[in-house]
């Protein structure tokens, strides 16, 4: 687990100190910086070997291309060196990278022995805010690969590993619903989908030769299912949010999950359940680091906390911002939840544009 995250000079950032629970969501309006507390732990991630033994840490890899010096360094900082520090469970990495403006590979001129970020290497998984969509046919991946819980950043081999590993029993029990009999990771991911859009049930073909797989979803409707149609024939969202019921129904204890936008192309009371998801996920031992702009997804997590599926000392809300009487410098915010699901401050633009909306309609 991700216990504390600090950056300096490090793109939108002059200096941020988090600390993190759980189950964290990241809120804001757009650009305030989210996606960079994401990058930070990703760039480590990444190429966590590689910081313990390399002088120099390359900006491209297989979670984030970050562009070159120039892109990374924060505008108006005072020195050119760029600070990541982050605690992996009793694990502490510091490193501190030169300033090359034109280059992809910047050298380390300081850094602690690399554990934290071998070990986040290890237990990460990463869904960006650009997934699979409904094709005909998606490609499969070495099988290695994705016995790690690998799904690609895409989710482009989630669909492969339900096929294969769909049968395995849920390692994390607290995410079971429905009939806890049904405790394969397939049956939950069918659950789970079901509460997102009532009755889908996907069915998965393999086809080795070709190293394809062709998705296909059934409907359940009074007990009987309907014929199978091919995932470009169904509703984008349903394939578009697959990888990210699979992630957090194949999550084990000590698993660390970062996921962007999971609520994109779903319905508001499909935002919800997938909130609940991540906070009964959460409940189980897996962290899980959420970008989100759905209110669903928020009070999804806060109805949990409420219900008891979820520790409100477990669960982390962050909100980003710009902070105006302070040079426009970007900084962040964190409501407190109690037991009962609510916040402690509702600060301007942290979800209150519905509200705001109907103040206009009066």
């Amino acid at each position: 687990m991700i216990k504390k995250l600090k950056l300096n000079n490090f793109k939108c950032f002059q200096e941020i100190d988090m600390k993190f629970t759980n189950v964290n969501v990241l809120t804001g309006l757009n650009g305030m910086g989210k996606s960079t507390v994401m990058q930070g732990i990703l760039l480590l991630a990444q190429d966590g070997k590689g910081v313990s033994t390399s002088q120099n840490l390359s900006l491209k890899g297989k979670y984030v291309n970050l562009g070159i010096g120039q892109d990374v360094l924060y505008e108006k900082a005072e020195n050119d060196e760029i600070g990541i520090e982050i605690l992996v469970e009793d694990n502490q990495d510091k490193i501190v990278l030169g300033y090359k403006s034109e280059e992809d590979v910047l050298p380390i001129v300081q850094k602690s022995n690399g554990k934290a970020s071998a070990e986040l290497e290890k237990c990460l998984s990463y869904l960006s805010a650009y997934r699979i969509e409904p094709r005909f046919l998606y490609q499969i991946e070495n099988e290695t690969e994705l016995e790690k819980r690998y799904f690609g950043k895409n989710g482009e081999y989630a669909i492969q590993y339900l096929k294969l590993y769909g049968g395995d029993s849920v390692r994390n029990c607290s995410i079971l619903r429905g009939n806890v009999e049904k405790d394969t990771i397939l049956d939950q991911v069918k659950e789970w989908l079901d509460m997102i859009s009532p009755g889908v049930s996907p069915i998965i073909t393999v086809n080795p030769s070709s190293r394809t797989a062709e998705l296909q979803y059934e409907y359940i409707e009074n007990r009987e299912k309907t014929n199978s149609y091919k995932s470009v024939n169904v509703g984008f969202g349903i394939t578009y949010v697959l990888p990210v019921v699979v992630s957090l129904v194949a999550a084990q204890r000590g698993d660390v999950l970062l996921i962007e936008n999971p609520e994109a192309h779903i319905h508001p009371h499909g935002q919800r359940m997938l909130g609940e998801l991540i906070a009964m996920a959460g409940n189980g031992g897996v962290q899980v680091i959420v970008e989100t702009h759905s209110d669903h997804v928020l009070n999804g997590i806060r109805v949990a906390v409420k219900q008891k599926k979820l520790k409100a000392a477990d669960t982390s809300f962050f909100f980003f911002y710009k902070d105006v009487e302070d040079s426009f410098r970007h900084k962040v915010m964190c409501p407190m939840l109690d037991s009962n699901g609510r916040l402690d401050k509702w600060p301007e633009g942290f979800f209150d544009e519905w509200e705001n909306a109907l103040l206009e309609l009066l």
